[in-house]
């Protein structure tokens, strides 16, 4: 055993023998190794010039290499030396020995293998001691041979070769520097280039949000042809502003930014641009605290500062800042500093009294007044209070002046005012305190005087006074314009108003005489179309002018008859007899503003001109020509009659001024200082009524049928002299002698008057008699007529056209229509004295025209069926216009009555009327049985037409005498029952159904004449009289006359006030302004626009 432990001593020693080559060996290795991998490093950082982020890598890589290669070749060595870490085992180390040994060969492997043998044997142990034994005498550390690691000495030339002969080749400084780069990975290291980059810009430093522009050059031998600028991983191109001068801009840089430039394989170092914090305005919130007078609420402004507010208003701002230190107010180089609340939070109040511009700035440590907002502030200066006033003051016809007028102000309006004083005495003014409201605009309407008292026939000026709320500079005062007003004596007015009435006559004459050449065009329209075939478009283009004048003329004529009915209603007249005359003059106006309006004919003409239809277009002319001939002969009637109205007015306005001077002058005390002077006053007086005098007497003469009026030039040429006589005794002081001529010149005018008085009451009185008298004539020859009509109207339904006698009758048709031609003219002629005469009077005589015409050319063209309408459409013209003849007849002897028994008392009976009914009935009967039995048949349509059969007939013109008067006295009875019963209040349905039994009546005379229904239905009427009680009819004057006057006045007065307030409001083009939303700004705007259109 003791020679194994000789063995395990020798390899003990071999171990470590072994392990200590093992380390030179390795040490030998990573020289060599390391050198290489370090050269290899280093040349390729020399040739890549790699940027950091690889230069890192590589540099890690190189210390994981040699680390590497170090474990391996010197820590393994050692630890295994040291028996640290396991190394090679007993049986490899047997196998080296062995090996290097030929005479051991297996023979230490056995032996080995023999010891871990787990049992131990005699026969083993003695093996193991022989065989150890037998290697007692080799020494194992000598299979280790120092000597053959001198063989990677050589080596160790490669790393040393390279390293010289890159010495010798003169990189060896650029490999020192790649050393160097590859030891400091994270240092940017600029490569050697052709050229290189220099930053023009030195400050790098950027507002917050705003943009910074970098300029960059390059230097050396070759310029770039671009530069890149990297950052936030990026790479952009810059700008070439100039060669080898480039740019780049940052835009809203909100961060630090680091960057380089770049051209290939050039980089620059890296820069950095700094980030300067910006101080920020946020938000700004204002509170506007309106002047309480103003009645504003207060309001809220956000985000904006351009304000417009009112004068004395107290503003507070309010602003949240980002950054900053102080916010700041400045004001014409005045700089004033927020109020810090909480911080980024500032304040600042101030009353504001002008306009001004401001500025909000922001400012910290790095900036000042970085953000600067700049504002306007707007003043709205309380102004004066505004008003605008229009009247109709103008107009002379007026009793009230009537106003209208607009005031407005800012903020409201405290009083309104009307101020008037004599023109004599401006300083003695007064004034009427006005209703009004408190708001900013309204309208007001004023009727001066009103309740106030004035003198009358003095001269006033007047104005109105608004004054408004202002609580800072106190109420201010507008004042309208001037308006001058007289309080006209009756004098005055009535020669206004007569003047006025004459010019408008004067405007209707020319009206007519205009119309004469559209009567001329019409004329040549319709002979045109009798010529022509067929319508061409020049035919349409005349048809449409003539339209259009003739509407022309229509509005013309409405507005000068209104002016006319307006110049009427503006006073009462002084007699009865005047007023009623009036009254009816107006109705007739009223019926010929009614009969202007003829558009509905116009239309239609229109239209079939259009479609170019000469039949309908020549018969619709036709209708036009007899509509504008009674239009026509309604104006010349009412120009007629308004001349006589205003002869007879103007009669007795100058009767009435002559009593008046009269009087003047009869008690004019002479011995007054002024005595001289009053009564030139009086001559001048009286020349002005000579002159009116001369005037007047023109005026009757141009009347188709002039007035009686005394001529008195002798009368006025002998008071003229006696004037004239007077002021010459009184400037040679003989008072008695003045005082003598002074009362003859006063009796004459009296006399004058009382004459011109008396000339009127006669021509009044006379003319109702004449005119009764003529228009019972014409009513007679309209029955005629009547019973000629009817009687051509049976022979033709009973002849044709080859009837030996159709041309003698068409004769007789045609007389008759000349016949009527010459009622109509006589006829016309009445009304142009008689204003009662109505419309409906000319309606009925044009249709009876137009009837007749038609009859006529019916008849001559064979359309009898046609033909006989016309002549039945005649025949109920005629009818109506005979009833309303008779009942204006009627009327007229019922007054005429009335005023002769005026003052004894005026009753009516009802049994007395039915007595009267009785007779009637009787006469009728009478007529009846003068028809020598007669017979009802043909429908009653043929009943009295045939009176001049029989022996014993009495003559057709006697006959329709009879039937007349029956006609008439029938009229007369249910006149008398009509305004008995409306005087006593009666409406019941008994009474209109006698009043309509009578008026069915009448139209059977007139219709059938003496036929046995038409007794029936007068027995029938009779015993409705007999139902009615018994009872007296008291008949009186027309009591409501004068209330209808003054209701007439008061609904005028309305009417002015109405047209006023429509022609205000028209040019106002008016809105409910007192409603509307509007901004400040926009207000103001408003009120200058309406106050502007006001103006025009």
């Amino acid at each position: 055993m003791n020679a194994f432990l000789n063995i395990e001593q020798k390899l003990s020693f071999f171990y470590k023998k072994y392990y200590t080559n093992e380390l030179i060996k390795g040490s030998f290795l990573f020289s060599l190794l390391g050198a290489l991998y370090f050269i290899f490093t280093i040349y390729v950082e020399y040739f890549l010039w790699l940027e950091p982020t690889y230069r890192t890598i590589l540099f890690l890589l190189f210390i994981f290499v040699e680390f590497f290669l170090f474990f391996k070749f010197i820590i393994t060595p050692i630890t295994q030396l040291i028996k640290l870490k396991k190394g090679i085992n007993e049986i490899e180390s047997s196998k080296i020995i062995g090996n290097h040994f030929p005479e051991v060969q297996d023979k230490l492997l056995n032996i080995l293998q023999l010891k871990n043998e787990q049992k131990e044997t005699d026969l083993i142990l003695a093996s193991i001691q022989q065989k150890s034994l037998e290697l007692q005498p080799v020494q194992f550390a000598k299979a280790v041979d120092f000597k053959k690691n001198t063989l990677y000495l050589k080596y160790l030339i490669f790393p040393i070769f390279i390293w010289l002969l890159s010495s010798l080749s003169g990189i060896d400084v650029e490999l020192y520097n790649s050393l160097t780069r590859v030891v400091n990975p994270k240092v940017v290291f600029v490569p050697p280039a052709p050229f290189s980059f220099h930053l023009a810009t030195e400050n790098l430093r950027v507002i917050e949000g705003g943009s910074y522009t970098v300029s960059l050059s390059t230097r050396g031998a070759a310029v770039p042809e671009e530069v890149k600028v990297l950052y936030n991983k990026q790479r952009y191109l810059m700008q070439e502003t100039a060669k080898g001068i480039f740019s780049f801009t940052f835009t809203n840089v909100v961060a630090p930014i680091d960057f380089q430039f770049q051209s290939g394989s050039v980089i620059s170092e890296l820069y950095s641009l700094e980030l300067i914090k910006t101080p920020l305005i946020q938000n700004l919130v204002i509170n506007l605290e309106y002047p309480r007078y103003t009645k504003k609420k207060d309001k809220k402004v956000e985000n904006t500062g351009n304000l417009l507010v009112p004068e004395g208003t107290k503003i507070r701002w309010d602003v949240t800042a980002y950054q900053s230190d102080s916010v700041s107010f400045t004001e014409n180089k005045r700089r004033d500093n927020f109020l810090e609340t909480a911080e980024n939070n500032f304040t600042y109040k101030k009353t504001v009294l002008k306009n001004t511009e401001y500025g909000i700035s922001s400012s910290n440590s790095q900036l000042q007044d970085f953000e600067k907002l700049s504002y306007n502030l707007r003043v709205i200066v309380d102004e004066f209070p505004k008003i605008i006033v229009k009247s109709n003051i103008d107009s002379v016809n007026i009793e009230n002046a009537l106003f209208v007028g607009q005031i407005s102000d800012d903020y409201g309006i405290n009083t309104l005012k009307v101020i008037y004083y004599n023109q004599d005495t401006p300083t003695q003014k007064k004034s009427f305190l006005m209703d009004i409201t408190k708001a900013n605009i309204q309208t007001f309407f004023y009727e001066f005087p009103k309740q106030l008292i004035l003198e009358k026939g003095v001269d006033y000026e007047l104005y109105f006074q608004v004054s408004d709320n202002d609580a800072i500079h106190g109420n201010k005062k507008t004042n309208s314009k001037k308006f001058k007003y007289r309080v006209q004596t009756i004098e005055e007015l009535n020669q206004a108003q007569l003047k006025d009435q004459k010019e408008t006559i004067q405007n209707l004459e020319n009206a007519i005489q205009n119309q004469e050449q559209q009567k001329k065009t019409l004329q040549k329209i319709q002979q045109e179309l009798q010529n022509k075939k067929e319508l061409n478009w020049g035919d349409k283009k005349k048809v449409d002018e003539f339209i259009r004048r003739q509407k022309q003329y229509e509005q013309m004529m409405e507005r000068q008859t209104d002016n006319l009915q307006q110049t009427l209603e503006q006073k009462t007249e002084e007699t009865q007899t005047l007023q009623e005359k009036k009254q009816q003059l107006k109705k007739r106006i009223e019926e010929l503003l009614t009969l202007n309006k003829q558009k509905k004919l116009l239309d239609e003409l229109q239209k079939i001109a259009n479609k170019l239809d000469k039949e309908e277009l020549f018969k619709k002319t036709k209708q036009l020509a007899q509509q504008n001939k009674q239009q026509e002969r309604s104006l010349e009637r009412i120009l007629e009659l308004t001349k006589r109205f205003y002869v007879e007015e103007k009669t007795l306005q100058i009767a009435n001024k002559l009593e008046k001077l009269s009087k003047k002058q009869d008690v004019l005390d002479n011995t007054n200082k002024n005595a001289l002077e009053k009564q030139k006053k009086i001559g001048k007086e009286f020349d002005e009524i000579s002159k009116e005098l001369d005037e007047l007497t023109k005026d009757n003469q141009q009347l188709k049928e002039p007035m009686e009026i005394p001529q008195q030039q002798e009368e006025s040429e002998e008071i003229k002299q006696v004037l004239s006589k007077t002021e010459e005794n009184l400037q040679n002081k003989q008072e008695k002698a003045a005082q003598k001529s002074q009362k003859k010149a006063s009796k004459k005018m009296q006399q004058m008057s009382q004459k011109m008085q008396q000339a009127i009451s006669d021509i009044q009185e006379n003319s109702i008699d004449e005119n009764i008298e003529d228009l019972r004539k014409i009513l007679e020859n309209l029955i005629t007529f009547s019973f000629k009509q009817e009687d051509l109207l049976v022979k033709f339904n009973e002849i044709s056209v080859r009837h030996p006698d159709f041309g003698k009758e068409l004769k007789n048709q045609n007389e008759l229509k000349t016949y009527f031609e010459h009622i109509d003219d006589s006829l016309f002629v009445l009304s142009m004295r008689l204003p009662v005469l109505s419309s409906k009077i000319q309606t009925e005589l044009s249709n009876t025209h137009y009837n007749l015409d038609a009859s006529l050319e019916n008849l001559s063209e064979n359309r009898f069926d046609i033909a006989g309408s016309n002549q039945q459409y005649v025949m109920t013209a005629v009818n109506n216009l005979a009833d309303l003849l008779s009942s204006l007849l009627n009327d007229m002897q019922n007054n005429m009555g009335a005023s002769g028994k005026k003052g004894k008392g005026n009753s009516f009976s009802l049994p007395t009327l039915i007595e009267k009914q009785k007779g009637l009935s009787e006469q009728l009967k009478k007529g009846l049985k003068k028809k020598n039995g007669e017979k009802d048949g043909e429908k009653g349509k043929k009943e009295g037409t045939q009176g001049d059969q029989g022996d014993n007939k009495l003559g057709e013109e006697q006959l329709n005498g009879e039937l007349f008067k029956i006609y008439q006295q029938q009229n007369i009875l249910r006149g008398q029952l009509k305004d008995a019963l409306k005087e006593g209040g009666e409406n019941s349905e008994t009474v209109k159904k006698v009043l309509k039994t009578m008026e069915q009546l009448e139209n059977d005379i007139l219709q059938k004449g003496f036929y046995q229904g038409t007794i029936e239905r007068m027995q029938q009427l009779e015993y409705e009289l007999l139902k009615l009680d018994k009872a007296a009819f008291e008949q009186g004057e027309d009591k409501n006359r004068i209330s209808n006057t003054n209701s007439n006045t008061y609904k005028k007065q309305q009417l002015n006030e109405l047209q006023l307030k429509k022609q205000f409001y028209n040019q106002m083009e008016i809105l409910n302004r007192q409603s509307l939303p509007l901004q400040q700004d926009f207000e103001k705007k408003v009120q200058k626009y309406f106050s502007k259109k006001i103006k025009e």
